[in-house]
């Protein structure tokens, strides 16, 4: 009996209301981190590693991106905390910064893909690769946060297309920390950032013991269609295309 009730009270408490907060907040805790070191050397503290001064474009850019990871701890925070309230007032204006985020995403992309054709760089057919890959994960971010904006009153929902949303730009900080260690593998960085989504997705899932609709669709979805992109982005056709579209 004894051990029963001990079993049953452990499960209650690994999908209780709270325990989820939690475990939100420790996943938004751990995307700052992330995001943080990997634009640690030529972001944040790039004048510490001897890195060329930043742009004012690129000043922007990294702080509309920066905002976002910002806010959308912010607001995982405010829920564990219970300060709904004040999550529902920032609800409209965290919409509105999504907009400004694909926008530099977008162009960010774009401006760099064109410099590298323009200078007929080595790289140019891994660039447009890239071009392919940050396009979709701008797409696919956008999509998320609508759906999620749409579905904010069902709030299991609601947190878990809001974090793969967020998840859909965190392959950028990832790049930088496969580059410091030398490995610059598209492919290999893909498959380490879907490990992590896919890891997130299980213990979840092993927590609530069945997969949350949002995470089995969303997951999916973000998963196959970057796998799906990065084919087709080696392709002759998008190559010849992108390079034409940028050049």
């Amino acid at each position: 009996m004894t051990e029963s009730h001990s079993t049953y009270v452990s499960r209650r408490l690994a999908s209780s209301p709270e325990a989820e907060h939690h475990f939100f907040a420790w996943l938004a805790g751990s995307i700052v981190v992330l995001v943080f070191v990997g634009f640690a050397r030529t972001y944040y503290l790039h004048s510490l590693f001897g890195m060329p001064a930043l742009t004012r474009f690129l000043h922007f850019h990294g702080a509309v991106m920066t905002g976002w990871i910002v806010l959308f701890a912010a607001q995982t925070f405010l829920i564990t905390s219970n300060r709904i309230p004040i999550h529902r007032i920032l609800g409209p204006f965290g919409a509105g910064f999504a907009v400004l985020v694909v926008l530099m995403g977008c162009t960010a992309t774009l401006v760099a893909a064109r410099r590298e054709v323009r200078a007929h760089s080595e790289s140019v057919s891994s660039v447009l690769t890239v071009l392919a890959l940050e396009l979709t994960q701008m797409a696919l971010f956008a999509s998320l946060v609508a759906l999620g904006v749409w579905l904010r009153n069902r709030t299991g929902y609601h947190k878990r297309l809001m974090l793969l949303a967020t998840f859909c730009i965190l392959p950028n900080p990832i790049v930088r920390l496969f580059i410091w260690a030398g490995l610059g593998s598209n492919i290999l960085i893909l498959g380490f950032w879907a490990s992590l989504v896919t890891a997130v997705v299980l213990f979840d899932s092993i927590r609530n013991r069945r997969v949350h609709p949002a995470f089995g669709f969303g997951a999916t979805i973000i998963v196959v269609f970057l796998y799906l992109v990065y084919c087709g982005s080696r392709m002759p056709l998008w190559q010849h295309f992108a390079a034409n579209m940028v050049g």
